[in-house]
């Protein structure tokens, strides 16, 4: 099948009309894209965006958060979902998928130039993806790139990428790899020389502090209307807070869940959300009484979601048991339920199983919502007879115990969505991948997982979707607790902020009212 051509306006993502109705249901107000009025655009001026989170320079191939504010604006990927997540044109102009599905051809902007004034080629593309899989670039969608067999190059703007198996999951990969520009890719990780293909051009870096970008004139697309974008590192959310209302900053993202709700009610601000972050809780099903499956049904109808979503993030979270977002395809509003907060209920299968007074340690991911999150897990357990414990590791040693599924009895971490589809989150996530840290596998899981990753008609995936979701739910291993969307407060004299799908910012088409 043949892409629509490109056009030279881009088309971002922004805020899906399920997450938004869910965000505006629980906050009582609206999201998505935020700006001032209807002002025509206005060229000038210098963005400060606020971030709680520095840049990730050595590792901007994979998907965190430091680099949200900043990344997009600077480097650029073949194409980008739109809020229908369908993939359209950005460096690529068109595209074929053979009719075997084993192989897509390429074809790619002629008028693409890296800041440099190196002019883009189908090489660059091919040195790309050959190092987004690389182990040092951490990408979260590796296992996707992995899974080409053949790059070849045809021409400057044409190639062939040939797959072991059909990849209906390939344009998540192309999405989250930026091109980057092999001539001075070794500089990027120390932030001494950052080149993409973007609107704005990186100008410079000062770690822990701030982050600067100016328009690129030359750029291929409509050139940016603001001038420069100051990337302001401020860790600490009530220094943020006063750093939008002073007007300090227009944009801020990382501010915590009870701030946002102090700032809502000002007129002068917006909110624009997309996908975020999952907050599971897990337990090892090779470590009783956990290897007993109502005892891990007990556990999730002992947790009081509702009392997290609002006393740790503000009520902007919303309680799930669902690893993807409402926006994706096969979500199904009406599992929510499946866990709802039952006391009793949960006592009375624990006596049942003869698991009361079980002694655990549950391990947390040491942020602060985490910890926060899982005070309100303690107290609910032990009231229906368990005995927990609680033990905080920072990321340094969380992340590697993680990624050798070692994480102990039981765990909670967290899990960014990234826009993703449920057949790339259950390769990705932890909690339920392959080698997850439950040790959890059954040849239902194996069938299911096989259904959901080689789904390619809208019909099936939304199926597969659903059935993997009843699954995990009934299966009871890990589960979210609550699932809090990506929130930027946004000053109202800033125009046009979006996102991507991925949760970046974009500021292509951002521009400040006089």
């Amino acid at each position: 099948m043949r892409s629509a051509p490109s056009t030279r306006r881009r088309s971002t993502a922004g805020i899906t009309v399920a997450v938004a109705t869910a965000f505006a249901l629980l906050t009582g107000c609206a999201a998505g894209v935020t700006g001032g009025g209807s002002t025509e655009p206005v060229e000038g001026g210098t963005l400060t965006v606020a971030s709680n989170l520095d840049a990730r320079m050595d590792v901007v191939l994979a998907g965190q958060q430091g680099n949200f504010p900043w990344a997009v604006n600077v480097f650029e990927t073949l194409t980008r979902f739109d809020k229908d997540a369908v993939p359209q044109p950005l460096l690529a102009t068109d595209w074929e998928v053979a009719e075997d599905g084993l192989s897509i051809d390429i074809n790619l902007r002629d008028d693409v130039t890296f800041h440099t004034g190196r002019p883009m080629t189908a090489n660059d593309v091919k040195f790309s993806f050959e190092t987004a899989v690389t182990p040092e670039a951490a990408s979260q969608l590796a296992f996707i790139g992995k899974q080409f067999t053949a790059i070849d190059v045809i021409s400057d703007t044409e190639l062939t990428i040939t797959f072991a198996k059909p990849l209906p999951t390939v344009f998540e990969f192309f999405e989250q790899a930026f091109i980057i520009d092999q001539e001075t890719w070794a500089g990027v990780p120390d932030g001494s020389e950052v080149v993409g293909t973007g609107p704005f051009t990186f100008e410079s870096w000062t770690p822990g502090s701030e982050i600067r970008l100016a328009r690129f004139d030359d750029y291929w697309g409509d050139p940016a209307y603001l001038d420069e974008i100051e990337v302001a590192i401020i860790p600490d959310s009530t220094a943020m807070v006063n750093s939008v209302r002073s007007g300090r900053a227009q944009v801020a993202i990382g501010m915590s869940g009870v701030d946002i709700q102090g700032i809502m009610s000002d007129p002068g601000f917006g909110l624009a959300t997309a996908s975020g972050n999952v907050y599971p809780l897990g337990v090892a099903v090779d470590v009783a009484p956990f290897d007993n499956q109502q005892v891990r049904q007990a556990v999730q109808y002992a947790i009081d979601r509702q009392r997290i979503a609002d006393q740790v993030f503000g009520g902007l979270a919303f309680p799930s048991v669902q690893f993807w977002s409402p926006d994706t395809p096969g979500y199904d509003e009406s599992l929510e339920d499946s866990y709802a907060y039952d006391p009793e209920k949960a006592q009375e299968m624990l006596e049942e199983a003869g698991a009361a007074g079980t002694a655990f340690e549950i391990t947390v991911f040491g942020l602060e919502a985490n910890v926060a999150a899982a005070e309100v897990v303690r107290n609910n357990l032990e009231a229906v007879g368990l005995k927990p414990t609680v033990k905080v590791l920072e990321q340094a040693t969380f992340g590697p115990l993680q990624v050798d599924a070692n994480l102990g009895t039981s765990f909670m971490p967290l899990h960014g969505q990234n826009g993703s589809g449920a057949a790339t989150l259950i390769e990705r996530m932890p909690s339920i991948r392959v080698e997850n840290n439950s040790h959890f596998s059954s040849d239902e899981f194996t069938e299911l997982r096989a259904s959901l990753l080689s789904a390619v008609d809208q019909t099936d995936v939304e199926e597969a979707t659903r059935a993997m979701a009843e699954f995990l739910i009934d299966e009871a291993f890990a589960l979210p607790l609550v699932q809090y969307p990506t929130i930027a407060v946004v000053n109202n004299d800033a125009v046009d902020v979006d996102y991507t799908r991925r949760s970046y910012f974009d500021f292509s088409s951002t521009y400040l009212q006089r």
